[in-house]
């Protein structure tokens, strides 16, 4: 999981179920690798919890459970968005209110 060698800018070696893929990659190594570790302990669990060995059917099984995760998120997100909409509307009357109250200069 190193990034030395012959491995030209832009390039990270990740292992993932003890395999090794050089991905090509914009962002930084770190971030590079903390995906990947991502992806391989996911893996794992998939493979561990469905007993499923064919790599195929794990990457598969993975996507699904990384996507999951994802779209999870993403209604969170949405909830707290919400949410915060809703208390920014509220302070924003509680503001107008008190400002409408305030003697005139």
């Amino acid at each position: 999981m190193t990034n030395e060698g012959s491995q030209s800018k832009g390039m990270v070696d990740v292992q993932i179920l003890g395999e090794t893929y050089t991905i090509k990659s914009e962002t930084s190594p770190e971030y590079t690798q903390r995906v990947a570790q991502h992806v391989d302990r996911t893996a794992k669990e998939v493979r561990e919890e469905s007993g499923v060995v064919d790599q195929k059917k794990v990457a598969i099984l993975t996507a699904l459970a990384v996507t999951d995760q994802l779209f999870r998120m993403r209604e969170g997100v949405e909830v707290v968005k919400g949410l915060a909409e809703k208390r920014a509307e509220r302070l924003q009357a509680e503001v107008l209110a008190v400002v409408e109250q305030a003697p005139g200069d």
